[in-house]
């Protein structure tokens, strides 16, 4: 192991590329390799993650208090984002893994002129693109904060049109699209980096080394919703290679009837423990469930730790990871405390913003983050809303499925919002009398990867 200096912070290289397992990667493809970045107390859980991922592609270490010491910014995020930036610039990134939860490592909270009267009308929500949107368009850094008046200064990614209807919906004019791709691994504690750690070796393991028989079965998967999500499901998997399984569970109403098993939790366990490779949820979700669903107490059922899925659901809540302000309960950025306008609280003046850091009674599950941490099964990757979720989700999951061509799934979460930010026309958008157009704007930004995004997605082992 050698150590080696950016003027940036010190990272410690584990690193260059090793030809084992024979996986080939273009010098495109390889180029930057992966950075993880995590709190002390954790990189000794990482050693045996971090030499398995050598063997694929450049490998470096770097301890985000570290980078927080060494670094200039107005905030914790924005001194990663800046860490980032730097060493994107240098070509050194293409992959940043983000190791902690919302208690041990910084959240940047977008805004949204929501209109919701005892909040102020606004609304903050977590957003790990903030820090895979690094620059503008002509390459400078990309702050997330152009407008930088009295309190706007505070606030980032600020997103209007709810109720202000004056002035463009993108107020911090933000870039969106992404230049690296970046997952979070939502864990607290060492037991729980291991165990994340350990199910991505596995399953990476076993698709290179041929034991996932099968790995390249989608399962799609439809509750009811506030649209019909079943047409547009159907539509997505046409975008497949011929060599993929499809399996549908639609629910049936009075609308339509679908010779399909319904979507149940027990049909849900079937296909994991059946090793189905992606699943695609849509329709009505919560913080700890998908809709007459799968939910995350069925866990214990769940049999599939050498056959984990990688999940993606355009359904409401479930990648929940942080407290959601000021509606419930949070800390601000100078420390206090507030219940929340859900509970009682009425704000007179602007909000102040979340903290970075929201723990323990400020830091709720998710079903998301409960498949990937809570145990050796469940899922090895999960993409999903932390808050609400509108129909528009669906054109990101549409733009998911049609990235699984890609090889790696940062990869193929960014061609979802490329795509998702093309065929929604976000530059185009402009406040209407109605709600709905932010809301487009920001769908992309209240998305989670939960999950390395390195992570090789199946059929690409070959590639």
């Amino acid at each position: 192991m050698r150590i080696k200096r950016y003027g940036l912070g010190t990272v410690l290289c584990l690193s260059i590329f090793l030809a084992a397992h024979s996986v080939t990667a273009s010098a495109t493809e390889s180029a930057g390799g992966l950075l993880v970045v995590v709190p002390e107390k954790f990189q000794g859980t990482l050693s045996d993650y971090i030499r398995h991922k050598q063997k694929q592609m450049p490998v470096q270490i770097a301890a985000l208090e570290t980078i927080l010491r060494e670094n200039q910014g107005v905030d914790d995020p924005e001194r990663l984002k800046r860490f980032l930036y730097a060493l994107w610039q240098k070509g050194q990134i293409r992959y940043v893994l983000l190791v902690g939860d919302a208690d041990v490592f910084p959240v940047r909270y977008m805004v949204l002129d929501r209109i919701t009267p005892p909040a102020f009308d606004y609304a903050f929500y977590p957003s790990d693109l903030y820090y895979a949107d690094l620059a503008k368009k002509d390459g400078s850094f990309e702050d997330w904060n152009a407008r930088k008046d009295s309190f706007h200064a505070a606030y980032y990614g600020e997103v209007r049109g709810e109720k202000n209807k004056e002035g463009p919906i993108n107020y911090d004019d933000i870039d969106y699209l992404p230049e690296i791709a970046v997952g979070r691994w939502p864990v607290s504690t060492s037991e729980e980096v291991k165990t994340v750690a350990d199910k991505t070796i596995r399953y990476e393991t076993g698709l290179l080394e041929g034991k996932r028989d099968g790995a390249k079965r989608i399962a799609m998967l439809s509750v009811s919703g506030w649209v019909d999500s079943r047409g547009t499901l159907d539509r997505a998997v046409t975008t497949l290679s011929s060599d993929w399984t499809v399996e549908k569970r639609y629910y049936s109403d009075a609308q339509q009837k679908f010779d399909t098993p319904p979507p149940t939790a027990e049909e849900v366990i079937s296909l994991m423990n059946k090793g189905a490779g992606v699943i695609c949820h849509a329709g009505h979700g919560e913080n700890l469930l998908w809709d007459k669903s799968l939910a995350l107490k069925d866990l214990p059922a769940i049999q599939n730790a050498d056959c984990l899925p990688i999940v993606f659901s355009a359904g409401c809540h479930t990648g929940r990871f942080a407290t959601l302000p000021p509606y419930e309960p949070y800390v601000d950025i100078h420390g206090t405390e507030h219940k929340g306008s859900d509970h009682g609280q009425v704000f007179q003046e602007p909000p102040p913003p979340p903290s970075p850091y929201q723990r323990d009674k400020f830091n709720p599950p998710g079903l998301g983050e409960g498949l990937l941490r809570n145990g050796p099964t469940g899922a090895v990757a999960y993409i999903g809303c932390n808050t609400g979720s509108q129909p528009c989700a669906l054109t990101l999951l549409e733009g998911f499925v049609a990235g699984l061509k890609q090889q790696r799934l940062g990869d193929c979460w960014n061609h979802a919002i490329t795509h998702y930010y093309a065929k929604e026309r976000l530059a185009e958008l402009k406040p209407t009398p109605d709600w709905y157009p932010p809301s487009i704007f920001f769908q992309g930004m209240k998305f989670m990867l939960f999950g390395d995004p390195s992570l090789l997605v199946p059929g690409s082992e070959g590639k």
